[in-house]
């Protein structure tokens, strides 16, 4: 019996899809589009808001502490 009942389901699933796409051609609907997802950019790291950094930055710790002493 549960065999019979999914067969009848499945059956029934199908006409009401037929259904509908002809209901939609009838109405002049156009089924959507899926869009597509887009791939995450990565962001780029900023540097301190700081006056002369962009001079800086490439230098090590240590020398730049070298050079205030």
């Amino acid at each position: 019996m549960p065999s019979v009942e999914e067969g009848f389901k499945v059956e029934i699933d199908e006409a009401l899809k037929v259904e509908l796409e002809n209901m939609r051609l009838l109405a002049g609907i156009k089924t959507k589009k899926k869009k597509k997802k887009k791939a995450k950019k990565a962001k780029k790291k900023k540097g301190l808001k700081l006056p002369g950094f962009k001079a800086i930055k490439d230098i090590d710790k240590k020398d730049l502490l070298v050079q205030l002493i």
